[in-house]
């Protein structure tokens, strides 16, 4: 199966993404940590979106298809996690899904509150330290998130590939939610 799974940040895209891949045993792909890797290991790709990545802003879409592409081929079920997160990614992203034979089976959308997202966030920067979950860049993460990828949970939507979860619940809530969801999507396209 390949899913991709949507929602503001602090929603459990991550917790939940890991979950599915092990469930159903298929590759969290998770842009993200593969950005963070790179960072780490100081790669060229790591220096150069080190400072973007900090800022909380959105790494530039020709960098992000040509980093899911190389992964994505190597697959054949995965859990996409942290991309699309605009119109012009989705659209880059279905067609570089259909050129390599992987298009998506569903669309997860994980529903959060900014609050609860706000409260999820502060509380691992404070467990793992992570720079990029500043409070700076929390609120421009979840602004971008309203302005750039609402959008594209509109478009899922319409496509009738989106199915949306309450994400507020504990973790094993909504794992059963996402479950129930994916049989649904599995039985529809049988």
């Amino acid at each position: 199966m390949r899913i991709l799974i949507l929602g503001p940040q602090g929603s459990g895209k991550g917790t939940q993404a890991k979950r599915i891949a092990a469930s159903r045993r298929i590759a969290h792909v998770a842009t993200g940590d593969m950005l963070r890797e790179a960072m780490a290991a100081g790669t060229p790709l790591g220096r150069q979106v080190k400072p973007i990545y900090d800022r909380g802003d959105l790494v530039p879409d020709d960098l992000m298809i040509d980093l899911i592409r190389e992964r994505l081929e190597r697959e054949d079920g995965y859990v996409l996690d942290g991309f699309p997160r605009t119109l012009p990614q989705a659209e880059a992203l279905d067609a570089m899904l259909a050129e390599i034979g992987k298009p998506l089976d569903a669309v997860i959308l994980l529903q959060a509150a900014d609050d609860v997202a706000t409260g999820r966030l502060h509380a691992r920067a404070a467990a793992e330290g992570r720079a990029d979950d500043s409070p700076e860049a929390i609120r421009n993460r979840l602004r971008l998130y309203h302005e750039l990828t609402e959008p594209v949970v509109e478009r899922y939507r319409a496509e009738g590939t989106l199915v949306a979860v309450d994400g507020e619940g504990g973790v094993a809530h909504v794992e059963t939610d996402i479950e129930d969801a994916l049989a649904a999507v599995g039985a529809r396209s049988r």
